[in-house]
C-alpha cells in the first residue's frame, strides 16, 4: 500500500490531468443510464458514481459497473461536501483512501455543474496506475497467492491442533504412570505442545501477511519481519527443546552431553544470525 501510495504522490500531477481530462469528456448535466453506461466503458477504473445536490444530499443511485443500488439514494453527504476544495473549473480529487466496505485503496473525483449538482465518481486506485502503465498488476495471480496461501496456512494450523492435542494426551498419560514411563510421556508431551505453538505462530504469520491484510504488508522490509517472526519461532521451540534434550542426557547417559551441547550451540548461532539479519534490514530502512 505504502508503494501505491509513493507511486500516486509521485505522479499525482500526471494521474489527476489524465482522470480529469477523461471525466471532462461527458459535457452532460443530466446522466440517464446510457450516459452512466459511456462512463463506465470509457474508465475501467471507475468502480461507482452518483449525483449529489448543493447540499450533499445523494439525489441518484449508486451506478455500478453491473448495476445500481437504489438504497443509497437519500443519503446525506454533507461531510464529504464539507472537505471538498473545488478548484476553478469546478473539479476536485481526493487523495487516496481504503474504502470501508469493500477494503480496496480508491481516489474519488467531484465535478460541480452549474445547476450547483455535483457528481462524484470513484476509482479503483490500482486499476488508475495500471491503465497508465505506473504499476504493473495482475490479479488472476494475486488472488491464486492468496488462496495458496491461505490452503497451506490453514493446513499448518490443523497440523498445530493435533500436535497440541497429541501433547495434552501425553501430559495425561504422565499423569496417570509412575517412575521412567512419566519422565518418557512429560518429554513427549513438552515436545509436542512446543513444536504446536511454534507451528501455529508460523501459520498466523503466513496467514495476516499473506491473507488477511495483505494490502497493508505489501511494502519494503515486510519480508524481513516475517522472518524474523519465524525466526523467533524456531529459537524458542529450538531453546525449550535444548533444555529437555539437557535433562534427558543427565538422567540416561551423561557421556551424550555433547550432542545437547550441539544443539545448544546451533540455538546461539540462530539467535546471533537474527540479531545480524535485524541489524541489517534497520540499516538498509534507515538509508531509504
Amino acid at each position: 500500500m505504502k508503494q501505491m501510495m509513493q507511486i500516486y504522490r509521485d505522479n499525482r500531477e500526471a494521474v489527476e490531468g489524465f482522470l480529469l481530462t477523461t471525466i471532462s469528456d461527458n459535457p452532460h448535466q443530466d446522466l440517464d443510464d446510457v450516459q452512466v453506461q459511456n462512463f463506465f466503458k470509457r474508465l475501467p477504473c471507475l468502480s461507482d458514481m452518483y449525483l449529489m445536490d448543493e447540499k450533499g444530499k445523494q439525489i441518484t443511485p449508486t451506478w455500478r459497473r453491473l448495476g445500481h443500488d437504489m438504497t443509497m439514494k437519500g443519503t446525506d453527504r454533507g461531510y464529504f461536501i464539507n472537505r471538498i476544495r473545488f478548484d476553478d473549473n469546478g473539479n476536485y480529487v481526493s487523495s487516496p483512501y481504503i474504502c470501508a466496505n469493500s477494503g480496496v485503496s480508491k481516489v474519488s473525483i467531484a465535478r460541480k455543474y452549474s445547476d450547483g449538482r455535483i457528481a462524484v465518481f470513484d476509482l479503483d486506485l490500482v486499476s488508475v496506475l495500471t491503465k497508465m502503465h505506473l504499476i504493473d498488476s495482475d490479479r488472476i495471480i494475486s488472488k491464486l497467492s492468496v488462496w495458496v496461501y491461505a490452503l497451506l496456512g490453514g493446513g499448518l494450523v490443523l497440523l498445530a491442533l493435533f500436535l497440541g492435542v497429541y501433547g495434552l494426551i501425553g501430559f495425561a498419560k504422565a499423569l496417570m504412570s509412575f517412575g521412567d514411563e512419566t519422565l518418557q510421556h512429560v518429554f513427549k508431551s513438552i515436545i509436542g505442545i512446543t513444536l504446536a505453538i511454534a507451528i501455529y505462530d508460523l501459520a498466523k504469520t503466513i496467514l495476516e501477511q499473506e491473507v488477511f491484510y495483505r494490502s497493508l504488508t505489501l511494502e519494503e522490509g515486510s519480508e524481513y519481519k516475517t522472518l524474523t517472526k519465524f525466526l523467533t519461532s524456531i529459537i524458542i521451540a529450538l531453546s525449550i527443546e535444548s533444555l529437555m534434550v539437557v535433562f534427558k542426557v543427565a538422567i540416561d547417559d551423561i557421556r551424550n552431553m555433547n550432542y545437547a551441547f550441539y544443539l545448544i550451540s546451533g540455538v546461539g548461532i540462530l539467535i546471533v544470525s537474527m540479531a545480524v539479519l535485524n541489524y541489517v534490514s534497520r540499516k538498509k530502512q534507515g538509508h531509504e
